[in-house]
């Protein structure tokens, strides 16, 4: 079975004091500096990572000091990125290991994954703490093994897996399962015209993805990445169909098995679960919360100024601004902002060009 891994992309965390620290660059001639205006608690565990593409540079600044490379990989990458995270978790991630693949989410219980042993069974993995794992298998689950899984959630105290039965992108199912009984139910999803992409918050990975918050276990309204067919021509006159994302945020309404529009044709930046909440930042500046029980709105005044791009981490905003020098980084908790720092570039002239900056 062929599976399209989706991974989180690797940000940028900065630690710094009230002084200045420099990032050696030896390797593109260029040196960059970190300035910290106030609040170094916020920054303490944060690293920044500035990249650029071509050729491939990733220079990374904490507190301790700064490293670079140009030879850098994705599975490097991840290695390096797992390292953020200590050893509570350890059994969790050797169970999922011994699967050919998983999925797994982090909620107000506990991690979760759901992955495959063999060619007909689907396993469970649920742990509160990351050293007790409780593994429940289901068997003669070959139909939904091969199918394209949009990701999965939990709702009225089970578990639900979101998929495209045998890969059609049109033919949403979702299946249901009973640890009790080691049994299953599936059902055709009521979706429109709108495709499900995939399940926010569910990810192919082998580690935590704790700067995104837990989200609770009995939400009615599970937010998707939505997407819609669009017919494409070639130059040759040749026509294609093509899977493309749609703006705005979407839900899946677990009770009523169906795809729910909440806010339409809008981009929102960042992601944020806090147990019955979905947090966002909207082009307006302004932060949008979105009640998963009852779908209410509100919405508060975050971001001062042009936004650029937003992180979450531990429920603080991390807001990074390109500037033509480097970036402007400010720290936002809730509506009050809590620290401000800039990173600039050093040494030869337009390095900043084609920068990227993450903060994760």
């Amino acid at each position: 079975m062929k599976r399209m891994v989706n991974v989180v992309a690797l940000g940028v965390i900065i630690t710094a004091g009230l002084a200045t620290y420099a990032v050696s660059g030896t390797e593109s001639g260029t040196d960059w500096s970190l300035q910290v205006e106030s609040n170094k608690k916020v920054w303490e565990n944060r690293i920044v990572r500035v990249a650029k593409d071509q050729p491939y540079t990733q220079i990374n600044v904490t507190l301790n000091g700064s490293t670079s490379s140009h030879k850098g990989s994705y599975f490097e990458q991840l290695l390096d990125f797992r390292t953020n995270f200590g050893e509570d978790s350890r059994s969790f991630k050797r169970a999922l290991k011994q699967l050919d693949y998983a999925q797994r989410i982090w909620t107000t219980d506990g991690e979760m994954a759901i992955g495959q042993k063999d060619r007909d069974t689907l396993v469970l993995l649920k742990s509160k703490d990351g050293k007790e794992v409780d593994v429940t298998e289901f068997k003669q689950a070959r139909e939904i093994l091969e199918s394209g899984w949009k990701g999965f959630y939990v709702y009225d105290g089970k578990v639900h897996l979101l998929y495209d039965q045998n890969y059609e992108t049109t033919n949403h199912h979702v299946a249901t399962f009973d640890e009790s009984t080691k049994t299953f139910v599936t059902q055709k999803v009521d979706r429109s015209k709108t495709l499900i992409g995939g399940v926010v918050g569910a990810e192919w990975s082998w580690y935590p993805s704790a700067y995104q918050g837990q989200v609770a276990t009995d939400n009615r309204y599970i937010p998707i990445r939505a997407t819609a067919l669009e017919t494409l021509q070639e130059d040759t006159g040749e026509e294609y169909t093509s899977e493309m994302d749609l703006p705005g945020l979407f839900v899946y309404d677990a009770k009523e098995n169906k795809v729910v529009t909440v806010n339409q044709s809008e981009e929102l930046q960042g992601m944020l679960f806090k147990g019955q909440e979905y947090r966002a930042i909207r082009s307006d500046r302004t932060e949008l919360i979105i009640d998963l029980n009852s779908l209410e709105q509100t919405t508060r005044q975050v971001i001062q100024g042009t936004v650029g791009s937003i992180t979450y981490i531990d429920q603080l905003i991390y807001h990074v601004l390109p500037t033509t020098e480097g970036a402007m980084l400010e720290v936002y908790d809730e509506e009050d902002m809590v620290s401000r720092a800039s990173i600039k570039a050093e040494g030869v002239s337009g390095q900043t060009a084609n920068q990227q900056y993450y903060v994760y």
